[in-house]
């Protein structure tokens, strides 16, 4: 700065010298006047720019038009537009408005902004581009008589060359949150468009390709409304958001977003959606077909479609979202229509079906009333299977569903004894059985029922070394002498690669050498091939019994780290305190917690102990989010702890979160937002950052408290 002054000095004194009257070179009004001399223009948008005063707007502006709409220019308009604080001005070296700030200068910059906007060319990518920039600095000034020009080109059918500007004129539309009605009736008229012909619905490669660029199209145009919408927060846009989960199913994670934010008025209308009092889905799903799966193009006959629950699967995500009790019973009806697939996708169905969304929201939710219903579907719903029978494999499902929601709903200990039960049974199904060992370690707070964990491990430890001594026996025997003959044979074919090498590189052999070589050593190789099937065969049972080792020894470790569930609870009984203080333990102090629980402690990895504190924190977080607004005083250290690169630590705290924190939360939506950004880019958080995302909404959006419930007392100890 203090080199341009002097330089500028020097010039201004050379100046006095030849015509003793200069111009003032920190006086926009010399560098407006250069902007149309072809030599000086440049330098003189440059100058306009450090001085950053806005009165050279209107002569900017004029120049921007003269010479072919240059982005530079309007670049220079908006940069002078903006309001500056009086440490953003020293930053800059605006050195006028460095003790005062800077105003904004919105409404002079206003003319231009909207004329790049409304004579945009989309033929011209400079044209493109300034109306890009333009709709982004619209955006920030918030101007009513900007949003005319924006809605315009965001309505304007969607091309290849203009989505770029159109994306950003949406954008800038969800921004108007001082024109709320005006700026949401524009982005719906957007999301409300008909969609274009499926890609799948292609009859070849190159109608393929066509549909593919054109739904893509619209897919980026709409989901960027929908975003926009989201960012508006206007109860009104819930039956539009609502739609377009099934018009536009492939947005369905932006329309989650945006519902959520929306509010109340979004709660309720998915709830008459599950209901079946939404007569516009109603009559959407009529005139669509959409409860049917009819082959990709939607051709085949009545008789051969399949059923569907896009229905209920999409509202049901999105009300476990909203945390309130009083949704339990309209997603406990769902649970009584049947299971069937989400979707189909080339003829195969998709894995889920609207149960795993409806027990997921009820499983956020944790509604003690939907305790007994769960319940009975896994313990005593249904007709039981005759002896010797398995269980159908949907209700085999919903029995696995059912027992992984019920810890986070029951407040007493019923079922407890029978997930016991579940657990130690040789012959039920392995997933199942997985399931009701977790929800038995979840649920208990009896020193006794250690026993059971601690037998249950023991069984896979005796199976573990059964097939130990199984392995050291012949299988060994037999797998060692096949690595033999292995590595002799790939010595040989080493050697023979290593010789024709030499071959190759020696000037006194002749090509026929050369060949025979190459022929010998190409005979080798064929004869080590079969040599790694002959071995692969030979080594399988010794692999296979020392593979299946590993895994019950794998099996023993996860019901012993169910102990440490039950030993928190154990030691920390109704302190909240305690429970949250395991947030804050280390894997050797959970060790020493549980090493007389636990027999075989210190045999245990550094990555074993690591799993102790996981299952602790998990216990106590669900303990924590069942004392509700009792446990308020811990809203800040579950915040906190909201920002672990732990799953189960992440999982577990957004689940009690909504439970503990009252509304309205202003430190949550801040300390929410840093845990998402320190979520950022790993991808092995990216469902539990969109989960955050969708808690961070929740308390953004301004739901009111749950209040369907009382928080129920803690169970007695036994």
């Amino acid at each position: 700065m203090q080199k341009r002054f002097a330089a500028l000095l020097l010039a201004g004194l050379f100046g006095v010298g030849l015509t003793g009257c200069p111009d003032n070179p920190y006086s926009a009004k010399t560098w407006t006047k250069k902007l149309d001399e072809p030599r000086e223009a440049e330098r003189a948008v440059t100058e306009l720019e450090q001085l950053g005063d806005p009165s050279a707007i209107p002569a900017l502006g004029e120049a921007w038009e003269k010479q072919g709409k240059p982005v530079r220019h309007l670049q220079v308009i908006i940069s002078l537009a903006r309001p500056l604080t009086p440490e953003e001005a020293k930053a800059k070296y605006a050195t006028d408005y460095e003790q005062t700030g800077r105003k904004a200068s919105w409404n002079e910059a206003l003319p231009y902004l909207t004329k790049a906007l409304t004579t945009v060319d989309e033929a011209n990518p400079r044209s493109v581009d300034s109306a890009q920039k333009a709709a982004d600095a619209l955006g920030e000034a918030k101007l009513a008589e900007g949003l005319d020009a924006l809605v315009e080109i965001a309505s304007k059918p969607v091309t290849k060359k203009l989505i770029a500007a159109q994306v950003a004129a949406i954008r800038a539309i969800g921004k108007f949150d001082n024109d709320k009605a005006r700026a949401a009736a524009a982005l719906t008229k957007i999301i409300d468009r008909e969609p274009p012909a499926h890609p799948r619905t292609a009859k070849d490669k190159e109608q393929g390709r066509a549909l593919e660029e054109k739904f893509g199209l619209f897919l980026g145009v709409t989901g960027a409304a929908i975003n926009a919408l989201g960012d508006l927060r206007v109860g009104s846009a819930a039956p539009t958001l609502a739609m377009s989960m099934y018009r536009t199913p492939e947005l369905f994670v932006q329309i989650r977003r945006a519902l959520v934010a929306t509010g109340p008025s979004a709660k309720e209308e998915l709830r008459k959606i599950l209901r079946g009092e939404n007569q516009p889905v109603n009559q959407l799903f009529k005139d669509k077909r959409l409860d049917k799966y009819c082959g990709d193009k939607g051709d085949a006959p009545p008789d051969q479609c399949q059923p569907v629950s896009a229905k209920d699967f999409y509202p049901a995500v999105v009300l476990g979202d909203f945390y309130d009790p009083a949704t339990s019973a309209d997603l406990l009806a769902a649970l009584k229509r049947p299971a069937q697939p989400v979707y189909f996708m080339d003829d195969q169905p998709s894995p889920n079906t609207q149960y795993n969304a409806i027990f997921d929201a009820l499983r956020k939710i944790g509604a003690a009333d939907a305790a007994a219903p769960v319940r009975a579907m896994w313990m005593g719903g249904g007709a039981a299977p005759k002896k010797g029978e398995a269980a159908a494999p949907e209700d085999l499902n919903t029995k696995i569903l059912a027992i992984s929601a019920y810890p986070f709903l029951t407040r007493d200990d019923a079922g407890v004894d029978e997930l016991a039960k579940i657990a130690g049974d040789n012959k039920a199904d392995d997933t199942l059985r997985q399931e009701a060992a977790t929800a038995f370690a979840r649920l208990s707070r009896d020193p006794k029922d250690l026993g059971a964990l601690e037998g249950l491990a023991q069984k896979y430890f005796d199976a573990s070394e059964a097939k130990k001594k199984e392995a050291a026996g012949k299988p060994k025997t037999d797998a060692d002498a096949a690595d033999k003959v292995f590595e002799a044979k790939k010595k040989e074919v080493e050697k023979a690669k290593s010789d024709l090498l030499k071959i190759t590189h020696d000037n006194s052999k002749t090509a026929e050498d050369i060949k025979a070589a190459t022929a010998a050593t190409k005979k080798i190789e064929d004869a080590f091939k079969e040599a790694k099937k002959v071995h692969r065969t030979a080594t399988a049972p010794y692999k296979n019994l020392e593979n299946a080792a590993k895994a019950y020894k794998g099996y023993a470790r996860m019901f012993q780290t169910h102990i440490a569930r039950i030993e928190i609870a154990i030691r920390c009984k109704q302190d909240l305190q305690c429970y949250a203080a395991s947030l804050k333990l280390k894997p050797e102090e959970a060790a020493k917690n549980n090493a007389k629980y636990i027999k075989d402690i210190k045999d245990w990895t550094d990555d074993e102990k690591k799993g102790l504190v996981e299952a602790g924190v998990e216990r106590a977080m669900l303990e924590i989010g069942k004392a509700g607004p009792k446990a308020s005083g811990l809203t800040d250290t579950l915040l906190d702890a909201a920002k672990s690169d732990v799953r189960l630590v992440r999982q577990s705290v957004l689940l009690a979160l909504p439970k503990v924190a009252k509304l309205p939360c202003t430190p949550c939506v801040a300390k929410l937002d840093a845990a998402i950004k320190a979520g950022e880019g790993k991808t092995t958080l990216g469902d539990l950052n969109l989960e955050t995302t969708m808690l961070r909404n929740y308390y953004a959006g301004g739901s009111p408290a749950p209040s369907a419930e009382k928080p129920a007392e803690a169970p007695a100890e036994k």
